[in-house]
């Protein structure tokens, strides 16, 4: 006999990743259904290249959100969603740009992915959070500079999935070469932010960087060469405490860009595990 369900009770983890098209509702009415079947279409490619086919064929969950999609995943095989899924998306995205008929609309793609428990009732903080992801003024920036540097796509990940795969070596990408450490925020009508990492196939992190500094002109950028760890958390700290660091959040240079946000009490938080180590 099982033993009966409780309402505490920790459903099994999915991985969630939720789709949407830059600005697809300022496109006529008329011109919406062919670009809605060239995003599925390489999508389709992109995760056919990535050796997710059956993944694409069958999710274990799928929401059509008119200018997107929401789908999940059962975790084992979703590294292949951070890489190379991506490269390839942003591939049949250049391809189409290419050989779109005149007066077609541009195509680009912006994608959060995020892991967490995931009941059958398909209502719980995971999904929730990933559409917070895919809607905040974070994923839209990283888009806009993936666009002005030659790309098509850009892709945010929780750090919870961060950690599962790159921080876990699942990947041939790397947080120094690849990823820009930022939090999540500015998500409309939502109190919401969480860190996150911004990846886009063609553009460096430090390029990606220069767009959200100018979203932002008056957040400082600290260069700390390599000077991590305690050092760095100290004079956050004593920036922040002092009242001469008016802002919430700030970057240090070390060998790519990273993103610490410090609340009003002068707290650091998203620092690397070594930040705070003596």
């Amino acid at each position: 006999m099982s033993s009966p369900e409780h309402t505490w009770d920790i459903p099994p983890e999915y991985t969630i990743l939720t789709i949407d098209a830059r600005n697809f509702s300022k496109v006529p009415e008329s011109l919406q259904p062919p670009l809605k079947e060239a995003m599925t279409t390489a999508l389709r490619t992109a995760f056919t290249s990535s050796g997710l086919a059956d993944e694409w064929a069958h999710p274990s969950f799928t929401r059509d959100n008119g200018d997107g999609f929401t789908m999940a995943f059962a975790p084992l095989r979703s590294w292949r969603l951070v890489d190379p899924m991506p490269r390839h998306l942003d591939q049949a995205l250049e391809n189409y740009q290419v050989e779109k008929a005149p007066g077609a609309p541009d195509l680009a793609i912006r994608m959060a992915l995020h892991i967490g428990p995931f009941p059958p009732s398909h209502l719980s903080d995971a999904i929730n959070d990933v559409s917070r992801f895919i809607d905040s003024a974070t994923a839209r920036t990283a888009l806009e500079g993936a666009v002005a540097n030659g790309g098509h796509t850009a892709l945010v990940l929780s750090d919870e999935m961060f950690q599962r795969v790159i921080g876990a070596g699942r990947s041939q990408l790397t947080e120094e070469r690849h990823f820009l450490r930022i939090p999540a925020t500015d998500v409309p009508d939502k109190d919401f932010s969480k860190p996150s990492w911004v990846y886009a196939p063609r553009v460096t992190p430090e390029k990606l960087a220069s767009h959200f500094d100018a979203r932002s002109p008056s957040l400082p950028l600290v260069p700390l060469g390599n000077r991590r760890g305690s050092l760095a958390a100290e004079l956050l700290h004593s920036a922040a405490s002092s009242g001469r660091l008016n802002v919430h959040t700030v970057a240090d240079r070390i060998d790519s860009v990273h993103a610490v946000q410090i609340n009003q009490a002068g707290l650091v938080t998203g620092l690397h595990p070594e930040a705070t180590q003596q």
